[in-house]
């Protein structure tokens, strides 16, 4: 069979239609409905039962789709890979952001990398994590940018930037803002967050990766959290807090972007990995393996201590 019937079947699967599939594949629907009859003669099976008003893939369809998917999925990268021997110069990088890290990261990168492929271009997007893993599996997505708590997606690379820590954010005007004092090592002091069980916070959504990392933190210090606002952004949680409207828990890049707010350690000391993502069969182009290799070089940044701002 051929890569266009591979195509043929995915897009009836699909569609469930004959003239759904033809519109979207610009073909005659009789020369579709021709096609898809000349398949099943030439595999010996039936790919699709049918009815009046849709077509529904049969176990033997779902055998074929599948080997449809990975040929298509192959030829594309044997195609990607021959591009980049012949020209590897031009083009466009699909790339997640992650919010306000990722931000920052391609702002230090992009200059660099822009001198050298002056003719690639990005587009940019900004996913959850999950949603990321789902792109990249089917690749719609090149790179992908996340801060997360484990490795949990065997088909794709992890490329290691920083280790991050969090830390606890307080008003400079709540009582608690007293015990921000110099210590020792330098570093900023360590709040016990069972101080702040009767505290209103602003935290990330429920169910993201932050979340992973500080959830297990409240159920150590046996409560949980009254949590009064939720929110996709780090610099949102940061403006309640310096209106002294709720207490918050950040990664430590952003912490340091707000010195008029208290920041405390946490005894149990959660981190996240930030990490540059692939899918092991659709590897970056030469311009995507440049940019991760900048990314690499300019990320310290995120796992960089801050100091304590004292008076």
């Amino acid at each position: 069979m051929t890569t266009r019937q591979y195509k043929y079947i995915l897009a009836i699967a699909k569609c469930g239609s004959i003239s759904k599939a033809a519109e979207q594949l610009y073909i005659s629907q009789s020369g579709l409905n021709q096609q898809l009859m000349r398949m099943e003669k030439e595999l010996g099976v039936t790919l699709f039962e049918r009815d009046t008003h849709h077509l529904q893939i049969t176990e033997a369809g779902e055998i074929v789709a599948a080997y449809a998917r990975e040929a298509i999925s192959q030829e594309e990268c044997m195609h990607a890979q021959l591009q980049d021997v012949l020209d590897s110069s031009t083009g466009e990088i699909r790339l997640n952001l992650a919010m306000e890290q990722g931000t920052q990261l391609f702002c230090a990168v992009f200059p660099i990398f822009h001198e050298k492929y002056p003719r690639v271009s990005f587009k940019l997007e900004d996913h959850k994590v999950y949603d990321q893993y789902e792109m990249l599996l089917q690749k719609r997505l090149d790179i992908g940018m996340a801060m997360i708590t484990r490795r949990e997606v065997p088909e794709l690379e992890y490329v290691h930037l920083a280790r991050e820590r969090f830390l606890l954010g307080v008003p400079i005007t709540h009582p608690l803002a007293a015990m921000y004092q110099p210590t020792l090592d330098g570093d900023y002091p360590e709040m016990d967050l069972y101080l702040c069980k009767e505290e209103p916070f602003s935290l990330m959504f429920s169910g993201s990766t932050m979340r992973q990392a500080i959830d297990p933190c409240f159920a150590e210090a046996g409560y949980k959290p009254h949590v009064m606002f939720e929110s996709r952004m780090n610099h949102v949680a940061a403006l309640m807090v310096r209106g002294g409207i709720c207490l918050t828990i950040l990664p430590e890049s952003q912490a340091r972007l707000y010195q008029d707010i208290r920041w405390f350690r946490l005894a149990a000391n959660p981190t996240w990995e930030s990490c540059l993502l692939y899918h092991h069969r659709n590897p970056p182009r030469k311009s995507g393996r440049y940019f991760i290799d900048l990314a690499v070089s300019k990320a310290g940044f995120l796992g960089a201590r801050s100091q304590p701002v004292w008076g």
